[in-house]
């Protein structure tokens, strides 16, 4: 199997490292990684300046764009077949709004668009963790055949370094504050996350009750079931 291995903390961050040594067990891996942090950087593509492709060794290459860049230059110009693509592991959760700005994400979301299965993975601080509970994870994944080309999975470990299980999640949205206070330099963005949560089946719950969440992420912004809504609507009037 032909892995392709991508992240947003740049190509020889720990979480890459870590997740390489895990799935190198599994088949080739292939490394194209930013030469730098592209943190929050969520879909974002460089179309206004060349990119620059730096081959680091044999099967890793670094890439000055962003990580959709990556993914990008390694399914159209390495020919290599790639039967799965794996984003991070990102050093911090990727749940509830951390979704839509993240660069991991990102990276499977340009994934999906060439039809590679694809899942990413993120952590809050312990890549042992991630490491001890790897194997156990994609067993789970393939064993209940999870993977698709059509949607991603998002993998985030808990809090805890205690794990009490693997479940699929749902996509919360907190009720974060966002603001921005003056400072020296300028302006600070900062932002109040929400820290209790009451739906079990949520993402932001299972991380904080030491449980491994698995949820499914859709490659669109189109609902079917809110289309078929507002077409009703539209015939009622008529």
């Amino acid at each position: 199997m032909n892995i392709l291995l991508t992240n947003d903390d740049g190509y020889n961050s720990l979480g890459i490292l870590t997740l390489k040594k895990c799935l190198s067990k599994y088949g080739r891996v292939v490394i194209v990684a930013p030469s730098k942090a592209m943190s929050a950087k969520s879909c974002s593509i460089t179309i206004t300046e060349p990119l620059y492709i730096n081959r680091i060794e044999d099967d890793v290459f670094s890439c000055s764009g962003t990580p959709c860049d990556c993914v990008n230059f390694a399914l159209s110009s390495l020919s290599i077949d790639f039967d799965l693509v794996v984003s991070g592991c990102n050093h911090g959760p990727n749940i509830s709004y951390d979704t839509m700005y993240s660069g991991t994400i990102g990276a499977c979301l340009e994934a999906l668009k060439f039809r590679k299965p694809t899942f990413a993975v993120s952590c809050f601080e312990h890549f042992d963790i991630v490491e001890k509970y790897f194997d156990e994870v994609f067993d789970f994944i393939k064993k209940n055949n999870l993977i698709s080309n059509k949607y991603l999975l998002n993998v985030n470990y808990p809090r805890d370094r205690e794990i009490k299980g693997i479940e699929l999640g749902t996509l919360y949205y907190r009720h974060d504050e966002h603001i921005v206070e003056k400072s020296l330099d300028g302006y600070q963005p900062r932002r109040k996350l929400q820290d209790e949560f009451s739906d079990k089946d949520s993402d932001c719950y299972q991380v904080e009750h030491g449980i491994i969440s698995i949820v499914p992420l859709s490659r669109t912004y189109f609902e079917d079931a809110l289309y078929l809504e507002l077409k009703k609507k539209i015939q009622i009037k008529k």
